[in-house]
């Protein structure tokens, strides 16, 4: 379990890398276009895909250093600073997600708040009582 949570922070940033590098490959915006088509009102812009993968990388890096940090010191304070990055993001991108007809994204977005919660919850055994 361990080892899974550590790979979260990776996963993002190489991802977002990714995404950031569709802006500057026009097959690549084709391919991805075709696996995340226009959800309702939303037009799919290329440009908002790519813009979004710095955010993605930067999500990651910095849950990544956390997830880190927390196994190096476990400490309450990491552990739900950690939990908090989750209750931000996915109420929000969720919602989002819904209100544009995004259903994948909804989905998506559930199935990693499991996942990554899930992680979270049995790394919450690492932290020493006081």
């Amino acid at each position: 379990m361990t080892a899974a949570l550590k790979l979260v922070g990776p996963v993002h940033l190489v991802g977002g890398l990714l995404l950031a590098l569709t802006g500057f490959v026009p097959s690549a915006q084709a391919i991805l276009s075709s696996f995340f088509p226009s959800a309702g009102s939303a037009a799919w812009s290329p440009f908002f895909v790519s813009v979004f993968g710095p955010t993605i990388a930067s999500w990651g890096l910095l849950f990544g250093i956390l997830v880190r940090q927390f196994f190096e010191q476990p400490n309450e304070s990491l552990w739900r600073g950690l939990v908090l990055s989750l209750v931000v993001w996915a109420p929000l991108d969720t919602a989002l997600c819904i209100y544009y007809g995004f259903t994948t994204g909804a989905i998506l977005n559930a199935i990693v708040l499991l996942l990554v919660g899930a992680l979270l919850m049995a790394a919450r055994k690492h932290i020493n009582p006081a």
